[in-house]
C-alpha cells in the first residue's frame, strides 16, 4: 500500500522538473490570464511549463497564454511556440538576431491496448 503513495509523490514532485538543456536555467514563475507557468530561459529559447490545473486544456490557448506571458518577461517577442498544453519551447526574437530555428519533431507512436490479461499487456502502435 504505501509504494503507491511513494510514486504518486514522486510523479507529483517531478510536474516541474526542467528538461533536457534548461537544468540550471533561471527560474521564473508567472501567471498570464489565470495559467500559471514556470519559464526557464537558455539563450533564445525559453521552456515554458503550464503548472495550473486545467480541464481539457487546448494547445493553442496555452500557447497564446505561455507565449504573452513569455514575451513579457523576457521583452523579446515569441517566434515560434512548439509542445503541448503542458510543456512548450519556445522561439525568442529579440532583434539583434532572427529567433532560432524551430527544431525537428521527434516522432509520435499512437498505441492502442488490445488485450490485457493477468499482468500482460498487449499494444498495437502506429506512427503518427
Amino acid at each position: 500500500m504505501r509504494l503507491p503513495l511513494v510514486l504518486l509523490c514522486f510523479g507529483l514532485a517531478a510536474c516541474d522538473v526542467a528538461g533536457p538543456g534548461f537544468l540550471n536555467a533561471p527560474v521564473v514563475r508567472v501567471t498570464e490570464d489565470g495559467s500559471k507557468f514556470t519559464l526557464r530561459r537558455r539563450g533564445a529559447y525559453v521552456e515554458a511549463i503550464r503548472t495550473s490545473p486545467e480541464f481539457l486544456p487546448r494547445f493553442h490557448d496555452v500557447a497564446r497564454r505561455g507565449g504573452l506571458a513569455t514575451q513579457r518577461e523576457t521583452g523579446c517577442r515569441a517566434d515560434w511556440i512548439m509542445g503541448d498544453p503542458a510543456l512548450m519551447y519556445i522561439g525568442l526574437d529579440c532583434g539583434a538576431e532572427p529567433a532560432p530555428p524551430m527544431p525537428r519533431k521527434r516522432h509520435m507512436f499512437f498505441c492502442d491496448v488490445i488485450g490485457a490479461g493477468r499482468g500482460d499487456l498487449d499494444l498495437e502502435c502506429r506512427k503518427g
